[in-house]
């Protein structure tokens, strides 16, 4: 079947388009992350162009004197069918000297009718001209025997890759079918007695409850006996199959594609060798694979998931089985009218962003109006515009491990049934930016009185914090895992933190910014200011709350301080669960310096510039000094924390990235370490509170651009790390079943180590703790005085 179809696929291009219409075609349907084990067929079709210059080179000069290149072509070597079935090419002559009527190229009749004698060319001019021919005809074959290795060098290289891939997914598929034994009780099919794993049901009362779920109550007992008398939750049953049916559409997906990948390949080298076969009709190439190169490994592996999935879920109905295995090919965004939809509402939401930013730069510079990053609740619109920018790095997120098939589901042990797939997300981000939008330029219209409005211009930003709130809490289904997360890092002392909560922890530190605006947000909209008119002139005497001592010196810190005491809680929390010093203490010591840079700036403005009559302006104090030394340890600690040991990378055997890497080009990992150790500095700027008096402190309209970058900073991190925590999750079943891959989700609340090993953390732990904790506080201390004192003197 592969044959036929790569045979007619050949002929309907030599038919309708030139050669190069199937060298893009191959190209564009190429799957990207396989893309280096692909038949290199541009190499070697340059292999072939150069073979048919130098043949016609060669029969140019051979037509001249054919009698002579008869005599050459009965010395020369000639080469035998190429057989693609074996490891090596087999030189030799099939001919056996028997050359009448077989020669390469036709005789040319001279002036008299007859062919070429060798009485033409006498003595050394003959010599020279067949040592000149015989020479072109070796350049010839040295070209065929480099096209004849580089063509067993591609068909191997794409073998040894399909072949391999064929077998990881049925150890794959052989390992879900023994976690579902093991999670469920299987019964053999009694109308096939075979004794293979997959040929074994699901329990009924599983299938009913995907066919009904919506219907279900409190527990499932359909069958005593089919359950041994134990009672399965609805939600762990509804969890784990959901579970088990993304886990079989995968592996069918991964099995399509190896066989278009066997196709495509198999089309490339057929036509490879026919174009060769064009140029040297007498020395035909002959394609044929190697035995285990068969595009029926990937087409009865694919088989065989459908009848598994047809078993366990649809009761035997191959047809439905097909149907549901496809429909998810594309992620959730397989139909044309979603992706009209999706791209009609971006395309407005870009509409919007040009107009308002035109608006901003005629308004500027036409008639001196102030922008909107100048108004009165343009913090309203920077905090919610910090959440939405979140919203769409989560949705590039979900993407990207995706894509690269980071089981992001298992390591974050989340609720299959609930996850929204990218498209879903990429959708709900399109309709709030938005609302974002339009109320933004709604509010700038009616601020500058450049259109009648009946209401007062604060109450379109108090539309877009209900907007904003209402977002965070419906969907319920989907909002309550969220806000589980975020009381349990709230309180991160209390509970031991899993990884997505140290996940969630770590994107709180990099949204500073955010929670200041939301601080001023909740300031504005409970002090009743977003019901005065926004007017220039009245700028001064607004907010008051934001000069008072409790939100400059208080609240302020406390919201810069807060997500680094959390890390600080985690590490040393985790250290109290494990015992393990490393890495838990480093990482504690890590934000505990991060905290002195933030007291420093909150109690102290250390970097604005001082001005005296004796030294001038500019004069740096030893305290500046001293902030300054702490501020660039503490971001290349930051920095060398992220690279080594959040991402894995920075090990000197491989090239200073790390083993098994899942992306496909190694200048991802060069220019996002670079790219980290840039915005890392710029991280800790966010740190120091604003309105401090540092000399550094960003201005207002810069501050968005800052937030911005330092989200975008934590998404390219989120890659990376999810990726080690993936490679440090497949090391035990890449050292026992040899296979590269998270298990499924089966169970939430993962078994951890360190609640097995919790009752082992004895007197010792706890006294260290104890001590680390201690001395934190003593040296938060010891900054704030010091400060106060420095400032003091000042």
């Amino acid at each position: 079947l592969s044959l036929s179809l790569s045979l007619s696929l050949i002929e309907s291009i030599n038919k309708k388009s030139n050669g190069g219409a199937f060298a893009d075609k191959f190209d564009d349907n190429k799957v990207s992350r396989w893309r280096q084990h692909y038949v290199d067929y541009d190499k070697l079709i340059g292999i072939v162009s150069t073979a048919k210059k130098a043949g016609a080179a060669y029969e140019n000069l051979a037509r001249a004197r054919p009698d002579i290149a008869a005599e050459v072509e009965l010395t020369a070597e000639g080469t035998s069918n190429i057989d693609l079935g074996s490891s090596s090419v087999v030189v030799g002559d099939d001919r056996n000297e028997q050359t009448e009527g077989k020669e390469l190229l036709p005789m040319k009749r001279n002036a008299t009718g007859g062919y070429g004698s060798s009485g033409d060319i006498e003595g050394g001019d003959r010599e020279a001209f067949k040592q000149k021919l015989a020479k072109r005809r070796k350049d010839i074959d040295a070209i065929k025997a480099s096209f004849n290795a580089q063509l067993l060098a591609e068909r191997d290289k794409a073998s040894k890759f399909y072949v391999g891939e064929v077998e990881l997914i049925e150890k794959r598929l052989e390992l879900l079918i023994k976690t579902v034994q093991s999670n469920y009780e299987l019964k053999p099919d009694p109308e096939k007695r075979r004794k293979r794993r997959d040929n074994m049901v699901l329990v009924k009362s599983v299938r009913t409850l995907i066919a009904e779920k919506n219907n279900v109550t409190d527990v499932i007992i359909d069958d005593e006996d089919d359950i041994n008398e134990h009672a399965i939750s609805v939600r762990k049953v509804l969890n784990e199959t959901e579970s088990v049916k993304r886990a079989l559409v995968d592996l069918h997906r991964q099995t399509m594609l190896l066989r278009n990948f066997f196709v495509m390949n198999f089309t490339a080298l057929v036509e490879v060798v026919k174009r060769f076969n064009a140029a040297f009709p007498r020395r035909e190439v002959d394609v044929r694979m190697p035995g285990d190169y068969d595009g029926r490994l990937a087409t009865g592996l694919g088989d065989r998931i459908v009848k598994i999935y047809a078993k366990w879920f649809t009761s035997g109905d191959v047809r439905q089985a097909n149907a549901q295995l496809i429909i998810k090919k594309d992620d959730g965004l397989d139909m044309d009218w979603s992706q009209l939809r999706f791209g009609c509402r971006l395309g407005i939401c870009l509409t919007l962003m040009v107009w308002l930013c035109y608006d901003c730069i005629w308004n500027l510079y036409a008639e001196g109006a102030v922008t909107p990053g100048g108004r009165s609740a343009f913090p309203v619109f920077r905090a919610c515009g910090g959440l939405l920018i979140w919203h769409w790095c989560w949705g590039a997120s979900v993407f990207t491990w995706r894509r690269y098939r980071i089981n992001y589901i298992y390591l974050f042990d989340f609720n299959p049934i609930v996850v929204l797939d990218p498209a879903a997300i990429f959708n709900a981000c399109v309709d709030e930016t938005l609302v974002f939008l339009i109320t933004l330029l709604l509010y700038y219209k009616a601020s500058t009185n450049t259109m009648p409005d009946p209401f007062v211009p604060g109450l379109y930003p108090a539309f877009l914090v209900l907007y904003t709130v209402v977002k965070f809490i419906f969907p319920l289904k989907q909002r309550r895992p969220l806000w589980s997360a975020i009381i349990k890092v709230w309180t991160a002392p209390l509970t031991s933190p899993s990884f997505f909560h140290t996940y969630v922890a770590d994107v709180f530190t990099s949204m500073v910014k955010v929670f200041l605006d939301l601080l001023w947000t909740l300031c504005f909209i409970f002090s009743g200011d977003f019901l005065i008119p926004d007017t220039v002139d009245a700028g001064d005497n607004r907010h008051e709350w934001q000069r008072s001592k409790w939100y400059k010196q208080y609240l302020v810190p406390i919201i810069c301080l807060f997500p680094l005491y959390i890390r600080l809680m985690q590490c040393l929390r985790k250290f109290s669960d494990t015992g393990e010093r490393v890495p838990n203490l480093p990482n504690a010591f890590k934000y505990t310096m991060s905290q002195v840079v933030t007291l420093f700036g909150a109690f102290f403005p250390v970097l604005y510039l001082r001005c005296t009559k004796d030294s001038g302006c500019g004069h740096i104090s030893a305290f500046q000094i001293v902030w300054l030394a702490i501020f660039v340890f503490s971001s290349l600690y930051s920095w060398v924390w992220d690279v080594v040991m959040d991402w894995g990378l920075g090990r000197p055997e491989y090239g200073w990235l790390g083993p098994r890497l899942m992306f496909p080009s190694t200048f991802h990992y060069y220019g996002v370490i670079f790219a980290d150790l840039i915005l890392r500095f710029m991280w800790m700027q966010s740190l120091v509170p604003p309105s401090s008096g540092a000399h550094f402190e960003l201005p207002a309209y810069l501050t968005f651009l800052n937030m911005t970058l330092e989200l975008i900073r934590r998404t390219l991190w989120s890659f990376f790390r999810l990726e080690n925590q993936h490679r440090t999750s497949t090391k035990h079943y890449a050292e026992h079943e040899h296979i590269e891959f998270v298990p499924l989700h089966f169970t939430t609340g993962h078994n951890h180590k360190y609640k097995q090993d919790k009752g082992r953390s004895g007197r010792r732990v706890l006294v260290e703790v104890l001590a680390v904790g201690f001395a934190v506080v003593v040296v938060c201390m010891l900054v704030v005085i010091a400060a106060q004192r420095a400032n003091k003197q000042e």
